[in-house]
């Protein structure tokens, strides 16, 4: 059809119009635009670990949780790892107790001496089988991160043809063993320190939310009572609180009601004696019971229970 007959045609000029627009929108439609690319990260919600009471955040400055893992399932007294990472850098948890009834809180126990030694002794072991190389610890000694003490070690080594910086940090927490360990590519311009301070933060927090534990000196005096009892000129009053304090540890609810707090209370059986324990002081209103109650019978033994 010529465009002289177009314009003759007006009617017959609209209807191409009308076609060729059709034919333009279905091929718009067909069209496929990807979607841009963007660089953005989510970091995954807040992890709380119950035996401790610490929120692990979603991500500690660049370096963004991995999965839990729960090593307890496979291996009992082995807790959880909890692992933030990112290219260049990466900061693994562990919170653990071994299956020891206590955990004492700082630093100087021997529980957490041997967990600060035999973690060092890995990486040792690790480079003798060559998955690690040309490891040298440069520095051990403390650190004390937000009112937190810990053992600490500084480290380098070879990993996969790269060059590596490491810390390592050990403390007893809130009746748990919690093990840090960094590793940062090098070169690197990454903080892991501010990392570090985020966690460390979040540790103290766990403290103003009602969580606590024992010291190890607090933890022998208990000990140190328990081994003078003498029940045959029947069960005394600070007899009756060692032994109400040690079922409290028995029992792993020392990490949440204070043993100094021990009040006796009043009995219809005067040869019973009922020793009550106190939350450690909380900033944060928690869901958690106020009070725990240990029972002791005539002969010793003793028997928990806990109200709001």
């Amino acid at each position: 059809m010529s465009f002289g007959l177009l314009n003759r045609n007006p009617n017959a000029l609209a209807r191409l119009l009308l076609a060729l627009s059709g034919l333009l929108l279905s091929s718009c439609a067909q069209v496929k635009v990807a979607n841009p690319k963007t660089n953005l990260e989510l970091a995954p919600a807040p992890y709380f670990h119950t035996e401790t009471g610490i929120y692990f955040p979603g991500a500690l400055d660049e370096l963004f949780r991995q999965p839990i893992v729960l090593l307890e399932e496979r291996s009992p007294g082995l807790g959880v790892a909890i692992s933030y990472r990112n290219n260049h850098a990466r900061l693994d948890v562990f919170v653990y107790d071994l299956q020891a009834s206590v955990i004492p809180v700082g630093i100087d126990s021997e529980v957490i001496e041997d967990s600060f030694q035999n973690a060092i002794d890995d990486i040792r072991k690790a480079t003798k089988r060559r998955i690690y190389s040309n490891f040298v610890l440069r520095e051990t000694g403390t650190r004390t991160l937000a009112g937190t003490d810990f053992l600490y070690a500084d480290f380098t080594y070879g990993e996969d043809l790269f060059q590596k910086d490491g810390h390592l940090l050990v403390a007893g927490v809130n009746g748990q063993i919690i093990k840090i360990r960094s590793s940062i590519t090098i070169p690197s311009d990454h903080d892991v320190w501010r990392a570090i301070g985020y966690l460390a933060r979040a540790i103290e927090q766990s403290r103003r939310r009602g969580y606590g534990g024992l010291t190890l000196a607090e933890f022998e005096s208990i000990r140190e009572s328990l081994a003078r009892i003498d029940l045959s000129d029947g069960l005394q009053e600070q007899e009756a609180i060692s032994i109400a304090q040690m079922e409290l540890v028995n029992r792993k609810r020392h990490h949440r009601f204070d043993p100094k707090t021990a009040t006796l209370l009043e009995t219809d059986d005067s040869s019973e004696q009922r020793v009550q324990f106190s939350q450690y002081p909380s900033a944060h209103d928690t869901p958690m019971p106020s009070l725990v109650t240990v029972e002791i019978s005539p002969d010793g033994r003793a028997s928990l229970s806990e109200s709001p």
